[in-house]
């Protein structure tokens, strides 16, 4: 789930930590020229200590029934199944994932915005952030110093759950744990104003992807490469690129299915939207662990089971499921030498092989 903290400092973890970093941005898009103006100083306002006190004592309220409540959609979307998870092991999971939420916001009160934040808010008076996508791609992610402290915080509630729900069980419990949290955030965030949203959304985006996204493993086999490795500087040159590449096989897969409905909308309804961007990001978490570890087992083992769980779930189809490799494939093509592609492929195509005969 997380990254362990006595690997972060080898030369190799270290440069994928901090691309990784840059995932946690503040999204600054809901910002136009009509209201920079006003919510640049509601920015600065809510990241001050006392806007941050006022976020969390708001939050804390929150946080033990909507956890409950996101506890109660997940068990239903994953009713079919039987005996995946009891009654009485949602509301322990559900109570566990609201410390983790408690903690964070721990974690987050005591997080200053680093100045060049605070510069792009001054920036926002007169900028349009919603067309504005240099400014957009130089504001500064969650520092690593701040990453370190969420990882020594959250680190032990993370493991009890494993160990209680997924390693002495059944893997496909991962499948239910990353939609309570993916719903616990969604409840959560949708009772924030925009700029509370715009200041917490990078800290409970770090939550929810622990659980979906092999990032630990991931430094793992990273640390095993020498730091002029190949196969380690392919995983470098295309993290940066994560969302854009998984926002592209998005649009592709929008346009490829204009008819695909799932029980959360139509592909590009903007829930769903986020949420298969974040599935396509984890398929290339997945496909960066297999190409580090030389091997396709971690697919085979625990994406694939997962995804054939999840994805009935919610009416999302097989077909579409298969086309977001060859999609994946494409993209990554365009941003890697020919040569670096022969590196890739034997892991590219073991994947599509295993989800084309699931």
């Amino acid at each position: 789930m997380l990254f362990a903290t006595d690997i972060i400092n080898k030369a190799p973890v270290e440069r994928l930590v901090t691309l990784w970093s840059k995932r946690y941005t503040p999204d600054l898009s809901s910002l136009s020229l009509e209201n920079s103006k006003i919510m640049s100083s509601e920015l600065i306002e809510t990241a001050s200590l006392q806007g941050r006190e006022k976020t969390i004592a708001k939050l804390n309220r929150l946080v033990e029934i909507n956890c409950k409540c996101a506890g109660i959609q997940t068990s239903a979307l994953f009713s079919y199944i039987p005996n995946i998870v009891n009654l009485w092991e949602s509301q322990c999971i559900a109570q566990l994932v609201g410390q983790i939420y408690d903690t964070v916001l721990e974690v987050y009160k005591q997080q200053s915005p680093p100045p060049t934040f605070l510069a792009e808010i001054s920036k926002a008076a007169t900028v349009d952030f919603s067309v504005y996508v240099q400014g957009l791609r130089t504001m500064p992610g969650l520092e690593l110093s701040t990453l370190k402290q969420l990882v020594k915080a959250i680190e032990g509630i993370y493991q009890q759950l494993r160990q209680q729900y997924v390693s002495s069980k059944d893997s496909r419990a991962i499948g239910f744990m990353s939609t309570q949290f993916h719903l616990s955030s969604r409840l959560l965030i949708n009772r924030l104003t925009v700029s509370e949203k715009i200041l917490i959304g990078p800290y409970f985006k770090f939550v929810e992807e622990q659980v979906c996204i092999p990032w630990q493993r991931v430094c793992l086999a990273a640390a095993k490469h020498e730091i002029n490795s190949p196969t380690l500087g392919i995983v470098q040159q295309l993290l940066p690129a994560s969302m854009d590449i998984a926002k592209s096989v998005h649009r592709q897969a929008v346009r490829l299915n204009p008819n695909h409905r799932s029980l959360r909308g139509e592909l590009d309804a903007p829930v769903v939207r986020a949420s298969s961007i974040r599935d396509v990001e984890m398929f290339q978490g997945y496909l960066w662990l297999c190409v580090l570890e030389g091997n396709t087992s971690s697919v085979e083992q625990e994406l694939l089971p997962l995804c054939k769980m999840v994805f009935p779930s919610i009416n999302v189809t097989w077909a579409l499921v298969e086309q977001l490799l060859p999609l994946l494939v494409a993209e990554i093509k365009l941003r890697v030498k020919p040569e670096q592609m022969k590196l890739v492929q034997p892991y590219t195509e073991g994947m599509e092989k295993l989800f084309t005969a699931a």
